[in-house]
Formats: C-alpha cells, structure tokens, sequence
C-alpha cells in the first residue's frame, strides 16, 4: 500500500460559510448543536506525519464539513507541498474572498493543479442548494484564479437546476474556465425529496442509494487507486473520507481505537504498516462506510 500510494485527502478545516442541505456538516449542527466545535489543522503535526517522498502525489484538500478556502493556514500548506514537488486539487465552492487572496493563491498555484468550484446551477438558482453563497465573489475568484491554474465548475444535478448544464456551461467557458463535470449525487434517502433530479440523464444513474446495503460486491476505491488516504481537520487518520462522515465514524474501529491513528503521535508509513490487514480483507469485511461508497456496479 505505501509503496503505490497516490496521495490524500485532507480536510484542513471544518469551517464553512454555506448550509448546503445534504452536507454532513448541516446535519451534524442540526442534530448535534451542543457537540460541534470549529477545527482547523495543525500544519506542523501534519508535516512530521508525511514522513514520505511525496514528489508527484496529489493532495486534495476538500472534505466532509469544510471548504478550504477558510483554512487560516492554506498558503503556508500550499508552498510547502508545493515545495516538496507535490499536486494540488482544491475543491471549494469560492465564495467571500477578496482579489488580492486570489491573486496570492495564484502565486503558488500552477497548471499541474486545478480548482474544482462547486456551483450546482446557474448564477440565478445554484444558491437553491449552495444557501448562503454568493456569486459575485465566485465569478471574481474564478475570473482571477483561471489565469494561474486549471479550473473546473463541479456541478451537481438536483430538480431545479438538472435542465441548465449546458447554460452553465456557457458560463464557465466565457470565464475562462477549464473544464465543467458533472457528478449525480447519491445522496436520495426518499424519492420524495424536492431536490432529487428526475434522472433523465444516464449520469445519474452511476451513484447508489443513499441507505448502505450489504448483498453486493464491493470495488474499494481506497485499494484501486490509493489516493484516498483521509487526514481530518482535528488530525486523525481514516483510511477514506467516509469513514469520517459521522453517520459512520463513531461506530468504527478508527474512532474506538483513535489514539493510534492521531497524527501528531504516529506517521503515515507507521500507520500503513498497521494497516495491511485492514486492507486486505476489505471485500469480505464490508464494513458499512465501505457499503456505502464502493458497491460494485
């Protein structure tokens, strides 16, 4: 496993400016008001725990509850990956930044990077989903950043927007944009749901249900292209970003034992090292974050 790994998935923060309704972090807050705290990585615990060559790996800096962009420590983060010859994937929705941060962003960022913006819709309805976020800063942030790196406009289908892909994509082009994908979500628990898209498109039917199942077979994306690799924003270590969803997290092995996979105490080569029965019994296991995320279709 470390001598193919590809790179990780870092949530740097938890903080976000946004109430996306299927977001973990909404649903978290809402069920759990009184247990939520703001995070925010430490940078130096997470340089020691990549103890590795990481020339050439990806990082990509997302996350289940946060948007990176609000990481007190992104530039700091940035030049030193970058100085250890390192890529970059940023997925942010980009709201609420000024000219002159997306101009620094654009000093350490290169073309063998690219930031995904996550706007499902249109300028005039894509905050039907992204609530609280606002466009002007977006379509700033976009017109400036463009110049330095790929850009990408990640554009989920729901019921009010499924029609407009091609409008969007107008928009994206005249931005200067890279590229626009878009990716169905899975996240249906009801086929009531006002925001469920009414699956015209064949993309659509690539993800799985929303509710975890068992009677399949399993395609472990965390095997299949080792890049998975989850840091969270309060430093630990998961094997994907999954199992950092609180829907699965508290029940498993990574939250019980947590103590070993805290990343200011341990590396990642210690880890993996610790890990490779885990991985190797993956498709018989069928842990519940693994059921969700990786069915075999």
């Amino acid at each position: 496993m470390l001598a193919n790994l590809q790179g990780f998935h870092v949530e740097t923060t938890n903080i976000c400016t946004l109430k996306c309704p299927k977001c973990a972090r909404t649903d978290f807050i809402s069920r759990f008001p009184s247990k939520w705290k703001n995070k925010q990585l430490d940078l130096d615990n997470f340089k020691q725990f990549i103890d590795i060559d990481i020339k050439n790996k990806i990082f990509s800096l997302s996350g289940n509850y946060g948007d990176p962009i609000y990481y007190s420590n992104l530039f700091d983060l940035l030049k030193w990956l970058k100085s250890q010859g390192a890529s970059i994937v940023i997925t942010t929705n980009g709201s609420y930044k000024t000219a002159d941060w997306w101009e620094e962003l654009g000093s350490i960022l290169d073309f063998d990077d690219q930031i995904l913006f996550a706007i499902d819709g249109t300028p005039d309805n894509f905050t039907t989903y992204r609530i609280n976020a606002d466009w002007n800063s977006i379509e700033l942030g976009i017109k400036i950043i463009s110049q330095y790196t790929r850009t990408t406009w990640k554009y989920i289908p729901f019921k009010f927007n499924e029609n407009n892909v091609d409008e969007a994509r107008k928009i994206a082009n005249n931005l200067g944009m890279h590229s626009l994908v878009v990716e169905p979500s899975s996240r249906w628990d009801s086929t009531k749901d006002p925001l469920k898209p009414n699956l015209i498109h064949p993309l659509y039917q690539q993800k799985i249900a929303w509710i975890p199942k068992v009677d399949f077979a399993l395609d472990p994306k965390c095997k299949t292209s080792n890049l998975e690799h989850f840091i969270s924003a309060d430093g630990y270590y998961m094997p994907c970003c999954y199992v950092g969803d609180h829907r699965f997290y508290y029940s498993s092995e990574f939250y019980k034992h947590k103590e070993k996979f805290d990343i200011s105490t341990s590396t990642i080569s210690q880890i993996l090292q610790q890990l490779v029965g885990f991985y190797d019994s993956l498709e018989e296991t069928k842990h519940n974050y693994c059921t969700f995320s990786c069915a075999k279709t």
